[in-house]
């Protein structure tokens, strides 16, 4: 069997909006492991990327928060960043995926596997023309949850102008950066501009209403409701 369409953007009836499509092998592994989850798809269309939660410690039990991760041939790449105190594990399950780690690129095909340890400068992205998908056991929850509050974010419009698709913006980039870094820094500016940046722009932001994270992008019936779903 080829690949099936899905992954869709919907509005708030169901209808599909102008976003991009998940090509999905359903026969693959990654696709598998979503049947096998309890968790729906979420995607970040701005991002052309789409993930699955399979193991999330404070609702299952389970020991390590991870996640299936499907980019498409135009998907954002996260900014460099470190991991205190944990490692971070990821395996390749469907095309080749690049892993930077230390500047140093790493091309995994399906099955290949790669552990970044503590401290080791590292991101992921997609050099190829296809979807590429991998498996990734996160160092802890907060990682997750930055990534579906994006998501959710840019299905509810508040990056794009209009109601449409965007990246996040600078401020809610400087949130998310001071919500992880206890545990996860972003390499991108020195840790110290990042500080006062927190404690002067990043405070002005939370006084009118902004915030790192919301719950109920954490909610299933939220990405239920927004993204199509496979029939696996």
């Amino acid at each position: 069997m080829g690949t099936i369409t899905t992954g869709r953007p919907l509005d708030e009836n169901g209808d599909f909006r102008d976003g991009p499509a998940l090509e999905l092998d359903p026969d693959g592994p990654a696709a598998e492991m979503l049947a096998d989850s309890p968790y729906p798809l979420a995607s970040g269309p701005a991002a052309d990327t789409w993930s699955a939660i399979t193991q999330l410690p404070e609702r299952d039990g389970s020991s390590d928060p991870a996640m299936v991760v499907w980019l498409g041939p135009d998907a954002t790449e996260l900014p460099p960043h470190v991991h205190r105190h944990d490692s971070e594990y990821f395996r390749a399950l469907t095309g080749e995926v690049t892993f930077v780690v230390e500047e140093e690129p790493h091309r995994l095909g399906r099955g290949e596997e790669i552990t970044v340890d503590p401290g080791q400068k590292h991101y992921f992205r997609n050099d190829t023309d296809e979807h590429v998908a991998f498996y990734a056991e996160v160092p802890w929850t907060k990682t997750i949850e930055t990534q579906m509050t994006t998501f959710g974010m840019d299905h509810e419009g508040k990056f794009g102008s209009d109601g449409s698709f965007g990246d996040p913006d600078a401020i809610q980039g400087l949130l998310l950066s001071e919500y992880i870094s206890d545990g996860t820094r972003i390499t991108a500016a020195p840790f110290a501009v990042q500080r006062l940046m927190w404690a002067t722009v990043g405070r002005v932001a939370k006084l009118v209403g902004r915030q790192a994270t919301d719950d109920k992008y954490m909610r299933d019936e939220f990405w239920e409701r927004r993204v199509e779903q496979p029939e696996l």
